[in-house]
């Protein structure tokens, strides 16, 4: 399978979830993971927010490495890395935009002072375990 059909593959199996595991990195090197909910650009950037008072929040600002892991029912998962950095006012409205479009419920956070946060990605691997063998689909950016 060539990259843009793994990458159109990849992006729809993401549509299809709205939850995710984020894990991140404190400056001392304790890792923290959270549940969160996101949206995914058609370029697979993933859009969240956190909370400044959020520890994902405080390890964002010190460490932009990020690790997502989405969709573990039906032994089917997607693991991402990338790096994750805080959207810049003169681009909020637009992922704000896409955020809100497929999480409605989140403007919630959004009025209360959540913070966008775009992750880039480097690494992805679509994982179906249902297959003998599994079937794995990796894609480096």
């Amino acid at each position: 399978m060539d990259d843009f059909h793994k990458k159109r593959m990849l992006l729809e199996f993401l549509r299809k979830h709205k939850l995710a595991v984020i894990a991140t990195c404190h400056g001392d090197g304790k890792p923290e993971a959270a549940t969160i909910d996101f949206s995914v650009r058609d370029n697979l950037e993933v859009v969240f927010s956190a909370f400044k008072e959020t520890r994902k929040f405080g390890n964002l600002a010190e460490r932009p490495c990020v690790a997502f892991v989405v969709g573990w029912d039906d032994n089917i998962t997607v693991q991402y890395e990338g790096e994750a950095t805080r959207v810049a006012a003169a681009d909020i409205e637009e992922y704000q935009e896409a955020y809100l479009g497929s999480l409605p419920a989140a403007r919630e956070f959004i009025e209360r002072g959540a913070v966008i946060f775009k992750a880039t990605p480097r690494w992805i691997r679509y994982s179906d375990f249902n297959q003998e063998p599994p079937e794995l689909i990796e894609i480096q950016f």
